[in-house]
């Protein structure tokens, strides 16, 4: 048990401060790098640098091998079209931790098994290669035979309206035989050459049915209306569009015309607007068109068996791609991750790669035995064994990057606040707190038992079937956001029913749990019903539901939820400010007594806030811990409450001056003479010692630089500025902040007079704008917290809307009509309640809450612009289905 205990202390300690990190330098033989690779990005806690970071893409190492990564994850994605086409899915694939023990079991660990290099890229690469050549040759194949077959489809619907059509023309004195004969030799395609001008040509074939008024008018107008044309729709979806198979709705045409020259034109027609034309027999000779309409029934019935065929092929062959695609695809991105790596290694010696990266520094014993265990199982120990060096911290290139121990309770957490801001190296986490207080906030907004136990059924639904729900990750953005959520959800569905039980709401309605404590005045006359309290009772939780039926119901829940709302933001507050005074103490690097972030910006923001806002709570609370009835008060005031607002105004316009009226204490002006004369002295510790201090050091060490210039000054003087440049904490010194870019050190040439005081003015500026802007957020903030009671009043009347308008007000009547609106009111009231309240409700509950955290919490103290750990973690990248980085 003590155990457990220590292990929960300590991970929570870990998540509140990012993991410690350390550089190394790694040295790898080539010929083993692959495999050493392969092992460290199991463990995922090495994040390499880019030592090749002035090279261009094309001009790296293992170019080739990334490419032909590529080339291999373009096949498999080709496939993958091709299963989602047939709607063959995918054989799931096994857990990420068992195919990459598989891979490394398949890698071996004897001597002789490690000495054969198992280059998966070869034969991944070999049987992606013959599945895919295989599978263009079948759809290559499928192709040509569909639009062959679609022809025949259409060939057979030209030649059956033309049969009907020529049936029709024989008994019908459409045209005069005498001077018109409709014929043809079937010789040409659409017709034949005549020698009687008298008779005429025709053209046949099939347009789409979107073309059809446009090319019907084109010919109208190119030959002058010197032709006659008939159309035919073709009821039939069998026809499709090849490549992406679409039905096409197309239409059977005939065009009839004498003069040779406007048949060129009808043909030049026809290919504009993608028209296809038939050879069809003369339409004089119904028996010649009955033959051929037979011989394309035998061939389309021939044709559709080889398609058929075809099909099942690919299906087959489809089939058994679905098998490994998965792995193919997993083993795809291992192996380019691996080459992504090692192109940021810097090849300085033949033979021989250089690397370096951030490594966890709990890790870092556990990655340079792995790193040399594994050069020893590659068969190559008899030469130069791989290292891994630690870098000393005064030689780091760069700030570390952040990194926390999350699971999958505590990851969305963790995103939320990354969204915002990755936290800096070692700054306190706002996750930590998060967990609690942002669910909280939108509890006390969405606060209604009814609500809040749907929300925590549907969230506790999909935590249980989590691995169900798990295999449908990626289908849909939406759900996975959800999914993602759900542990979130879960507490905000608790908070909702909590704070329900606090306001007694219960889909708007008051629950009478325990017995009221105000009991009916019998003795009053009128329309009224009138209460009277119980001295001897208090509802035991929340309030009393006689409060519901009040007719004051709105004022008193207004003054109760504004004023909780006022006391959760100061609360809220003071924790962050709490955080920066955690921070100025853990980044402390001169003492105690030295330390200008704790001195002159977390106590004095602390008492400032406390002495104000922190003083309103409590006026808030002790207000409502006396009693004001004539009964029970015994002090001079007691049947006029003081109106607080005016109380805290006149903190200001009248100091140490409380009209008895006003008053809720004794001595309680004296007590706010001092509270504002505390607030009055922060601002200016707040405002002038800290820029004036950093000035003085910056000047010394200037002077000192000046005193000893040289290597040994030269060192120390870099790591002194930079000291008290991160104390300062952006002190406009730099392009982002942190001095970079003018760090004094006495290294460097002196700047000179001018440019000492440009960078003194930053200062000043800076904490200026900062003490401005806390002071004056310190109101505008406490302000922002009354979202909790806006939106927690609007959630309450919206619902007692919905359930007057669409439920109770049919319930009264008892007759057949009254039960069958009732029912329709509730079935109203159920659509309106889920859609308007379940769902646009809860978004906006949850957007202010996140509001809240983000910005009246967080800046505070936090600044954010860390960077998040990277490493090379084939795990993580696979579970996610991401690229390998």
């Amino acid at each position: 048990m003590a155990e457990q205990e220590s292990n929960s202390i300590r991970g929570v300690q870990e998540w509140f401060r990012s993991a410690d990190m350390e550089y190394i330098n790694v040295v790898l033989q080539e010929d083993c790098a692959h495999r050493v690779l392969s092992q460290v990005g199991r463990m995922g806690a090495v994040q390499f640098t880019d030592l090749n970071a002035d090279k261009t893409v094309f001009q790296r190492r293992y170019v080739n091998e990334v490419q032909r990564c590529d080339q291999v994850e373009r096949k498999l994605r080709y496939l993958e079209e091709q299963l989602n086409r047939f709607n063959i899915p995918a054989i799931g694939s096994p857990s990420v931790d068992a195919f990459l023990d598989r891979l490394d079991q398949r890698q071996g660990t004897d001597n002789e098994v490690s000495r054969q290099q198992v280059n998966y890229m070869d034969n991944l690469e070999n049987h992606v290669d013959e599945k895919e050549s295989e599978l263009v040759q079948l759809n290559m194949y499928n192709s040509t035979l569909s639009n062959d077959y679609f022809a025949q489809i259409e060939l057979r619907h030209v030649l059956q309206q033309a049969k009907t059509y020529a049936q029709e023309n024989v008994t019908d004195a459409t045209f005069d035989a005498q001077s018109v004969e409709v014929s043809g030799s079937g010789d040409v395609e659409g017709g034949a050459t005549y020698d009687n001008a008298l008779r005429f040509r025709f053209i046949s074939g099939v347009v789409t049915r979107e073309n059809r008024n446009r090319f019907e008018r084109m010919v109208f107008r190119s030959t002058r209306g010197n032709c006659l044309m008939r159309f035919y729709d073709i009821d039939d979806d069998t026809i499709k569009n090849v490549e992406t198979g679409e039905t096409l709705m197309k239409d059977v045409f005939i065009v009839f015309f004498q003069a040779p020259y406007i048949e060129q034109k009808i043909r030049r027609i026809c290919d504009a607007f993608e028209a296809r034309l038939y050879q069809i027999p003369d339409l004089s000779n119904v028996a010649a068109i009955e033959d051929r309409l037979r011989e394309v029934h035998e061939d389309i019935n021939d044709r559709q068996r080889v398609l058929q065929k075809n099909e099942t092929d690919i299906k087959s062959l489809l089939s058994e791609v679905a098998q490994y695609l998965e792995v193919w695809k997993w083993i795809a991105m291992r192996e380019k991750s691996i080459y992504h790596t090692m192109n940021h290694f810097a090849d300085d010696v033949s033979g021989v790669l250089r690397g370096e990266g951030w490594v966890i520094a709990t890790k870092r014993e556990e990655v340079a035995d792995m790193i040399a265990r594994a050069h020893a199982e590659s068969g190559t120990s008899n030469v130069m064994p791989s290292s891994v060096n630690a870098v000393p911290q005064s030689e780091w290139p760069s700030t570390p990057p952040t990194f926390f121990r999350t699971n999958k309770f505590t990851r969305v957490f963790q995103v939320i606040v990354d969204t915002y801001g990755v936290p800096r190296y070692h700054e306190a986490n706002p996750a930590l707190t998060t967990v609690i207080t942002f669910p909280f906030f939108f509890g006390v907004m969405f606060g209604d038992i009814g609500h809040g136990l749907l929300l925590t059924i549907f969230a506790l639904y999909i935590v249980f079937k989590e691995k169900d729900f798990e295999k449908l990750k990626g289908q849909n953005e939406l759900g996975d956001m959800v999914f993602g959520g759900r542990y979130v959800i879960v507490l905000m569905g608790f908070f909702a029913t909590y704070c329900g039980f606090i306001y007694n709401d219960w889909f708007a309605m008051g629950l009478r749990l325990w017995p009221s404590k105000w009991i009916v005045d019998e003795t009053a006359h009128g329309d009224t019903i009138h209460f009277n309290p119980d001295p001897d009772w208090t509802y035991p939780l929340g309030v009393d539901p006689t409060w519901h039926r009040a007719d004051n119901d709105l004022l008193f829940f207004n003054s109760l939820k504004m004023k909780m709302a006022v006391i959760f933001g100061v609360t809220h507050m003071m924790m962050g400010l709490f955080h920066r005074l955690l921070n100025a103490l853990y980044f402390q690097d001169r003492g105690l007594l030295h330390n200008l972030d704790l001195w002159f910006e977390a106590v004095p923001m602390i008492i400032f806030m406390g002495a104000l806002f922190g003083y309103m709570c409590f006026l808030i609370l002790y207000k409502w811990s006396l009693g004001w009835l004539e009964s029970d008060c015994g002090r001079d005031n007691c049947t006029n409450p003081p109106a607080l607002l005016s109380t805290l105004i006149n903190i200001a316009l009248q100091p140490g001056n409380v009209p008895i009226e006003e008053s809720l204490y004794s001595g309680q002006g004296t007590v706010q003479a001092i509270l504002l004369l505390l607030a009055v002295i922060n601002v200016p510790l707040m405002l002038i010692p800290k820029p004036y201090f950093l000035i003085k050091r910056m000047k010394n060490e200037h002077h000192h630089g000046d005193a000893h210039h040289g290597a040994n000054g030269s060192s120390s003087g870099v790591q002194d500025s930079q000291a008290h440049l991160d104390e300062g904490n952006e002190l406009m010194l730099g392009d982002d902040g942190h001095g970079d870019s003018t760090t004094l050190s006495p290294a460097a040439p002196p700047h000179g007079e001018e440019e000492e005081e440009h960078s003194a003015g930053d200062i000043w500026i800076h904490q200026a704008i900062e003490t401005i802007e806390f002071t004056l957020g310190c109101i505008s903030n406490t302000a922002s917290y009354l979202r909790l009671w806006a939106l927690s009043l609007a959630h309450s009347q919206l619902a007692s809307v919905f359930l007057e308008k669409a439920l109770l007000d049919y319930l009264p009547d008892d007759s057949a009509m009254g039960v069958i609106l009732a029912f329709a009111g509730y079935a109203i009231f159920a659509a309106i309640t889920f859609a308007v309240l379940m769902c646009m409700d809860n978004l906006e509950c949850f957007l202010h809450s996140l509001r809240l955290a983000w910005v009246e919490f967080q800046n505070k103290f936090y600044k954010g612009d860390g960077v998040a750990f990277a490493p090379l973690d084939f795990r993580a990248s696979l579970v996610a289905g991401l690229p390998v980085a």
